[in-house]
């Protein structure tokens, strides 16, 4: 089951879009309605998610977290017994917002368009995992988001090695803002990566 996931992904990542318009919220609705994405809580992506949450418990321990394509909640979740001050979610998808369960008082959960979406406050960490390939463009939303970070605050990005144009979003990312550290990871037999990297405005 696991390698069928990986070949449909796989296939699906490099595949350029077709069209010009990003994908609808009808599309990620029918997708996580379908369970198409909840392998994301499986094993396999054990590993990207602990380096997130390194960073996040690393440099900004209990901070406040904007998470940018937060999906059903995965790196939410995972995130339980750190601590935080604060966690924003927002999604394009009403379906994947209605599964996330025990919320708790201090997270809130918004179906938005996350390349427009106007943050309230500011956040100590901005998370864009596995989302950036989604947007018109990817540079200009995580400068604007950058200016809803607190003083000293971090920029989280996740980077699927095998996604048509990933690496060139996370290299032009790197032209603008400084690397703090970066991680790659890998899975199994996988024949791609992942970078997770570290980002200070």
């Amino acid at each position: 089951m696991m390698a069928t996931n990986a070949k449909r992904l796989l296939a699906r990542l490099r595949r350029p879009w077709q069209g010009t318009a990003p994908r609808g919220a009808e599309t990620w609705n029918a997708e996580y309605e379908s369970g198409r994405w909840e392998y994301l809580g499986d094993q396999s992506e054990l590993a990207r998610f602990s380096v997130l949450i390194g960073y996040m418990t690393h440099f900004k321990p209990g901070g406040s977290v904007l998470d940018i394509g937060c999906g059903a909640g995965v790196l939410y979740q995972r995130m339980q017994p750190h601590g935080y001050a604060r966690y924003v979610g927002v999604d394009l998808s009403g379906s994947a917002i209605g599964k996330i369960a025990a919320r708790d008082e201090r997270s809130t959960f918004l179906a938005a368009d996350g390349e427009h979406y106007e943050p309230d406050g500011k956040f100590d960490i901005v998370v864009f995992n596995e989302v950036l390939y989604f947007f018109r463009d990817p540079q200009s939303a995580v400068r604007r988001y950058a200016r809803s970070l607190q003083s000293g605050g971090i920029v989280l990005v996740s980077t699927c090695t095998a996604f048509k144009g990933g690496t060139g979003i996370l290299d032009r990312l790197k032209q603008t803002f400084r690397v703090l550290d970066e991680t790659r990871v890998t899975h199994g037999s996988n024949p791609w990566s992942w970078l997770v990297t570290a980002l200070e405005p």
